[in-house]
């Protein structure tokens, strides 16, 4: 009896469900259909957010971006949607069924989150343009919450770490394929790569930048293979998936990709050597010391590079330190000084989080100014992950930033050199060094604040603090 009264409900619900959707279409309203969808996605995000985890790191690479859906908003579909429902199921873990494992509060990594989400937060309320702040606030809660916070308890088990990188992997070789076969109708000319891998991605730049990331995870592998204990047919697959990434880099004409993967390859060979953390920071604090010190000398020298981006890998590298008529390099120094100036406007506070691209035009030099010169902020933003926080932030903005890099990397290090399993002292090494793509392509471009990237990014850190609470014995000792 009772299974006749499922039937009957069920059969009952598909009926009403099926004449309300045909009314729904007569009178033109086309969404109807989805519903369905929607509740069963919202089920599995109440009951199973891990599947929706794996899932957003497959379909980001293939999210495509629409600026304007009425209203001047912009949507990426399909993932933010689900990036807002994986927000309030975090939310209704924390606060309502209290089933979160709080311990994760209490990492290093975690709190410098924390202190800098803080910071950003309370900025707001200094914002010359509070929405925009608001926004820009939401949309990087919406980032920590899916892609740290419900990430690391994902990463429990230590094969959902490389089911997540894998995932994204896939989907990034489907787009990489795809970009391959237009660019071929075009000889893998340069004058088209800027935007050949659109839709799935709006420029070269960040393309690059997402596979960069993952060339030091497959690299490793393919090192350590025989000690992994991976199958034959996942070293070949890895194999060709490393050569199908460094194609991808190669022909997306990234300058700031190509030096992105030398630093990081220093990195590597660093870890390799066995350089402790500690020495790295004071080496890297005397570089950059040396950089500030002898500017005025570098921009000098610099001044005489007139190599102009063009055709061929060689005169392109060259081009990267072409400040002198090189009119992209002249356009991110024209950007730099815009930050810098406000910077010294309003040193603490900032103008606001998100608010750089509103803001700058009035403090450009007009001896920086290029042909491709904006007051509108409609050809790109600050093209620096350090600068732009610097302005919109102020100093403590872009400090706690760093703080949390800092912290990650110490972890990492930790890890590294202190744990017995080479599982994962290899899923440290490739998070960090994958990583260092990201900060060294942060000097001169910013996409963090895109899902493209900010999966990657707090995807890292995520990695970092699962394998230091769930997956090392850390001996304690200083590095």
């Amino acid at each position: 009896m009772e299974l006749n009264q499922s039937k009957n409900w069920f059969y009952g619900i598909s009926i009403g469900f099926i004449i309300l959707n045909a009314i729904a279409l007569t009178l033109g309203f086309n969404w109807l259909g989805v519903f369905p969808l929607v509740i069963l996605v919202l089920i599995t995000a109440i009951y199973r957010s891990d599947l929706l985890i794996l899932l957003l790191s497959f379909i980001i690479p293939l999210s495509i971006e629409y600026e304007d859906i009425g209203g001047g908003l912009g949507i990426s579909l399909p993932d933010e949607p689900l990036l807002i429902l994986l927000t309030a199921t975090v939310l209704f873990k924390f606060i309502i069924d209290g089933n979160y494992d709080y311990r994760i509060f209490k990492q290093p990594i975690t709190i410098a989150i924390f202190i800098n989400l803080a910071w950003l937060i309370f900025d707001t309320f200094f914002s010359q343009m509070v929405l925009v702040s608001v926004k820009f606030v939401i949309a990087r809660i919406w980032y920590i919450t899916t892609f740290y916070f419900l990430t690391v308890v994902l990463f429990k088990n230590i094969k959902n770490i490389h089911a997540f990188l894998w995932l994204h992997i896939i989907g990034l070789v489907i787009v990489v394929l795809y970009t391959f076969v237009r660019h071929s109708q075009y000889d893998f000319a340069q004058i088209v790569s800027f935007t050949i891998m659109q839709p799935f991605y709006v420029g070269h730049g960040v393309y690059a930048a997402a596979l960069a990331f993952f060339i030091p995870y497959l690299l490793l592998n393919i090192i350590y293979a025989f000690r992994l204990k991976i199958p034959s047919w996942l070293l070949a697959v890895t194999i060709i998936t490393l050569l199908i990434f460094l194609l991808g880099v190669i022909f997306s004409y990234t300058r700031a990709a190509w030096i992105s993967l030398a630093g990081a390859f220093g990195l590597l060979i660093l870890i390799w050597l066995k350089i402790k953390f500690r020495t790295l920071i004071i080496a890297l604090s005397v570089f950059t010391l040396f950089i500030i010190v002898n500017s005025n000398d570098i921009i000098y020298q610099l001044s005489f590079n007139k190599q102009n981006s063009a055709e061929g890998f060689d005169r392109h590298l060259e081009s990267v330190s072409n400040i002198n008529n090189d009119v992209s390099n002249l356009e991110r120094v024209n950007r730099y000084v815009a930050a810098i100036n406000m910077n010294k406007v309003k040193p603490f506070f900032g103008f606001g989080p998100g608010t750089y691209s509103f803001q700058y035009g009035v403090y450009q030099e007009p001896e920086f100014e290029t042909p491709i010169t904006t007051y509108f902020g409609d050809n790109g933003t600050c093209h620096s992950e350090y600068l732009g926080p610097l302005a919109e932030s102020g100093w403590l903005g872009l400090l706690t930033f760093l703080a949390i890099i800092a912290v990650a990397y110490s972890n990492g290090y930790k890890l590294i050199f202190n744990t017995n399993n080479i599982e994962v002292k290899i899923l440290a090494t490739s998070t960090l060094v994958g990583l260092s793509t990201f900060l060294i392509h942060g000097l001169l471009n910013n996409y963090s604040e895109t899902d493209k990237i900010a999966i990657i990014l707090w995807g890292s850190f995520a990695i970092i603090t699962a394998l230091r609470q769930y997956h090392s014995n850390i001996i304690p000792e200083e590095n």
